[in-house]
């Protein structure tokens, strides 16, 4: 039986904004402050495109630019966190293999690398190999609540494979891991057919809005790209009443609770949608 929609939430389209975007195969997002004061939706593309991202704001629209990735693992990027602590802002990315890469402002715009890429856990929490694709756990999304919430979890990782969010710790350098103690947390999502993998991002409000502490995933095709609020004390997954893309890849939720979601069908360009969204409640 599916679980009830969550009926507090009410979201409104809003059809200005821009879509599809010039990137190819979008696959992580989030709200990003890469100029002081400017707040904006920021969206990578995954395997093969070599970091390419654009950037949208209000204000200035779109624009274009490339985060400097390394060659010790995959430029499969298919999760995104931004968080500002004590030590300033910072972009952390997860490759579909387990590989973290975090950066930071250059001051232009634009993002630079901060520190060595490194792995989210041993094998087989990442992948022997950090240069495949697809691969062991198969990492879809990375989402990290506000450094100041008090909560064992700093976040969680999203595996395709096991439609599971596996906790996620922080330490005090800011270094991320998937917790050995903690089970992962297995979701019940909708199936349109028997093929496994429809997970396919998740994401917490941006820190200071109304959707904070909300934790949601969102499905692929397969899955009715459908997005869900999570219940982080029993996993339960409850629907948002929204119509987003014909196969949604990432999810991003601003300071002001407004939902983005972003379409990867292996295009050249990317389907963007956006909604108004009111009623978001934390527990």
């Amino acid at each position: 039986v599916a679980p009830p929609p969550a009926p507090s939430v009410k979201c409104t389209r809003d059809d200005t904004f821009p879509s599809p975007w010039k990137l190819p195969e979008a696959s992580a997002a989030a709200e990003v402050e890469l100029r002081p004061g400017v707040r904006e939706i920021l969206v990578i593309g995954d395997s093969g495109r070599k970091g390419a991202a654009m950037a949208w704001s209000r204000a200035s629209g779109t624009r274009a630019l490339v985060l400097p990735l390394d060659d010790k693992a995959s430029d499969d990027l298919e999760g995104m966190a931004w968080q500002k602590d004590p030590s300033g802002p910072h972009l952390h990315t997860l490759t579909s293999s387990g590989a973290v890469r975090t950066f930071v402002p250059d001051g232009k715009g634009g993002l630079r690398a901060d520190g060595e890429m490194y792995r989210i856990g041993a094998p087989p929490i990442s992948c022997a190999d950090l240069r495949g694709v697809n691969c062991g756990k198969n990492w879809e999304g990375l989402c990290l609540r506000s450094p100041a919430a008090r909560a064992r979890c700093a976040g969680y990782a999203a595996s395709k494979t096991e439609t599971a969010l596996y906790c996620v710790l922080r330490d005090d350098t800011g270094h991320l891991s998937v917790d050995p103690q903690r089970l992962p947390m297995v979701l019940a999502l909708a199936r349109l057919t028997n093929r496994e993998g429809v997970l396919s991002d998740c994401a917490f409000g941006a820190p200071g809005g109304p959707a904070e502490d909300v934790l949601l995933v969102t499905t692929n095709a397969y899955g009715g790209s459908q997005t869900y609020v999570v219940d982080e004390a029993t996993g339960r997954a409850s629907p948002l009443d929204v119509t987003a893309t014909l196969s949604n890849e990432a999810i991003a939720v601003d300071h002001e609770g407004v939902l983005y979601a972003f379409l990867d069908d292996n295009g050249e360009t990317s389907g963007a949608t956006r909604f108004v969204c009111q009623g978001w409640v934390t527990r």
